[in-house]
């Protein structure tokens, strides 16, 4: 297995866990979105995000277009509900 196969795995490993903590905030940010810790899981929620992008830019292209694809779902149910201007929060 050549170096970079390794790496790509180990990378969509990182990846899927970090979704699942993304999940698991976006049902604690659905059950109480008034709470005071609406802002801290946000911020976290993001931070997250920025991970896995940076995550993915290391990535070689094919990798780069099935980690996408399996992100795809996600990302856009939370860009369409979660991604409030900071001003507005």
């Amino acid at each position: 297995m050549s170096n970079n196969l390794i790496k790509s795995r180990i990378a969509e490993r990182r990846i899927a866990n970090f979704i699942r903590r993304i999940e698991e905030h976006l049902e604690a940010l659905q059950r109480d979105s008034h709470s005071p810790e609406f802002k801290p899981w946000k911020n976290e929620v993001d931070a997250i995000w920025k991970q896995i992008f940076e995550e993915i830019s290391l990535m070689s292209e094919a990798s780069q277009i099935k980690i996408l694809e399996s992100i795809r779902e996600p990302w856009t149910n939370y860009i369409s509900h979660y991604n409030i201007p900071e001003d507005e929060s």
